[in-house]
């Protein structure tokens, strides 16, 4: 795999918590981001999480897909009954989400360090 690809592709890695799971994305959130994220938010039920927290702080781009993919996360995290958090979104990842009104459904916090004092502290 070239390193453009590498660039092109989404990543995440995960942080287990005492009472939550952050998945820390990186690269553009878009094709194949609904599948990733489902599959990492079955993993974190696992741990019985109270909550999960998306940090975007290193997410690129975010096209409709995206914005699909974060959607059914949070309707995954309502049936659960597990609390979504979504922390450090770009202007334009925040600005896509915003034109479909998911800034009144989700909880969104500037900095991941902010929301892990709220829900650990």
């Amino acid at each position: 795999m070239s390193e453009d690809d590498r660039a092109s592709e989404l990543s995440i890695s995960v942080t287990t918590l005492a009472r939550g799971v952050v998945f820390h994305l990186t690269g553009p959130l878009g094709n194949g981001a609904a599948s990733r994220l489902r599959d990492e938010l079955l993993a974190a039920e696992g741990h019985d999480a109270s909550y999960a927290i998306l940090d975007l702080e290193n997410v690129s781009s975010c096209d409709d897909q995206g914005v699909g993919a974060i959607i059914a996360a949070a309707k995954r995290a309502i049936r659960t009954g597990m609390r979504l958090v979504i922390t450090a979104p770009s202007s334009a990842v925040y600005d896509a989400m915003e034109g479909r009104g998911l800034e009144a459904r989700i909880e969104f916090r500037n900095t991941l360090h902010e929301v892990i004092n709220e829900l650990e502290g």
